[in-house]
């Protein structure tokens, strides 16, 4: 990776899970939590039977519609509760755009679809642009060196 590259170097089909873990808007907010807790994942891209995105469910609608307002989440339906036109990202956009809309949006999962079928195809997270942090911590030194190198030279003259 070169000093020049960033975020915007790095593509979201890059980082994103795929697939993504799906579910039908009359599911239950229970079924819904199982689905979470057998994959491992904080959220649910909610799809038609055609797979066109609807919706997305997460943890904190879950909490917040159900668990906190102490109702049923077997009678719950997820299309009740889901955060429908949910903002997404396509698999060729830049990890910076993904990035972008998280931080304006205070949002921390986006689905990913396929900019040809406008389907579904993964997901992304704040925890996946985070685990490239590393990457750039290097970039971020070196810069500083070399930046530092070059203010000592114009000092030296």
């Amino acid at each position: 990776m070169g000093l020049e590259e960033g975020y915007d170097d790095v593509l979201v089909r890059d980082i994103m899970s795929s697939p993504p873990i799906t579910v039908l808007p009359m599911a239950s907010v229970k079924e819904a939590a199982r689905i979470m807790l057998e994959n491992g994942v904080g959220s649910l891209i909610v799809v038609n039977e055609r797979n066109t995105l609807l919706g997305i469910l997460t943890k904190t609608d879950v909490i917040r519609e159900v668990v906190a307002k102490g109702l049923d989440p077997e009678a719950v339906r997820v299309g009740d509760i889901m955060t429908r036109n949910p903002y997404y990202v396509y698999t060729d956009d830049s990890v910076e755009r993904a990035a972008s809309l998280m931080g304006e949006h205070n949002i921390g999962h986006l689905p990913v679809l396929d900019p040809e079928t406008e389907k579904p195809v993964g997901i992304i997270t704040k925890t996946d642009i985070v685990k490239l942090a590393p990457n750039y911590i290097n970039v971020i030194y070196s810069l500083k060196q070399e930046i530092d190198r070059r203010e000592r030279l114009k000092r030296m003259k």
